[in-house]
């Protein structure tokens, strides 16, 4: 019971509404709209066509081949830079041909609240659909159609699912909000790469984006999920320090320029002027 509440009420909307609501939130405190982040939302998912594949033919996917292989430590870090050298290319490429008017720090900020929410959303959706399917499957198992031992093992799976620690369905919640912190920053770090033409930048979010996968990788083999998100929120709250401290002045919108007032027919019809206003226009003149 604990596990379905922690997992409706904190996992999927800190999954599924909170990159939205951020998203929300900085187009109305800093103007900028809602193209950038469904940009930095494509831009994930375009670096995961080449990323996927290429953990594939690693054999961090599928396994049993190549880098899977490998000692550990190696393999966690093949796994890391291969995350960050697409992900940070991808966001440096977009940057440089396509999205050139993101120069700013606000712009970044919604560009790397794009990236790491769609994420988010991702994960939210198919970690939702499993809970959907788990809780048909509780109220009808004859659903399955199945029998022997195939049914057995479908049982095994649904106890095995429901046993699942109820804080485990909010540390995956709080996961997603630390990876969006860490998106943010490194997207900011990319934008001023691209922006200065300073490359130590990039190559400072690619460390970064190698530094935390490694970590999740070889941390889940070594000292387990709980100390894995341990480790995952230092790493967000040097990436939040890291946002602050990237902050620049935003420009202000320049303000519209006040029309000059409309002369009309009246305003040139010539007037005439009293004895008493003669007579001041010419004392003051003395003066002039």
């Amino acid at each position: 019971m604990l596990f379905l509440l922690s997992s409706v009420l904190i996992q999927y909307p800190l999954m599924i509404l909170f990159p939205l609501a951020l998203g929300w939130w900085i187009r109305r405190r800093y103007r900028v709209g809602w193209g950038i982040f469904w940009a930095g939302a494509a831009t994930f998912i375009l670096s995961q066509i080449v990323h996927l594949p290429l953990n594939w033919a690693l054999g961090l996917l599928g396994g049993g081949h190549g880098v899977a292989l490998w000692p550990l430590a190696a393999m966690a870090l093949v796994a890391g830079l291969s995350a960050a050298l697409r992900e940070e290319g991808a966001r440096w490429i977009v940057l440089t041909f396509f999205l050139k008017q993101v120069r700013r720090w606000d712009q970044g900020l919604q560009y790397g609240a794009g990236h790491g929410g769609v994420e988010a959303i991702i994960f939210g959706v198919l970690a939702l659909s499993s809970f959907v399917s788990m809780i048909v499957l509780r109220l009808n198992p004859a659903v399955l159609n199945l029998a022997g031992a195939a049914a057995e093992q479908a049982q095994a799976q649904m106890a095995q699912y429901w046993a699942t620690p109820w804080y485990m369905s909010i540390l995956a919640g709080f996961e997603r909000v630390c990876a969006i912190t860490l998106q943010i920053a490194m997207a900011l770090l990319v934008v001023r790469s691209v922006a200065r033409r300073q490359p130590l930048y990039l190559l400072a979010a690619i460390g970064l984006h190698t530094a935390v996968d490694f970590w999740a990788v070889w941390g889940a083999k070594t000292l387990g999920v709980v100390w894995v998100e341990v480790g995952v929120a230092v790493f967000a709250a040097f990436a939040f320090w890291l946002i602050l401290r990237l902050k620049e002045p935003v420009p202000e919108p320049e303000a519209a320029p006040i029309p000059a007032p409309i002369v009309t027919a009246a305003d040139l019809t010539p007037r005439t002027l009293s004895a008493e206003e003669l007579a001041r226009r010419a004392e003051s003149s003395k003066y002039e």
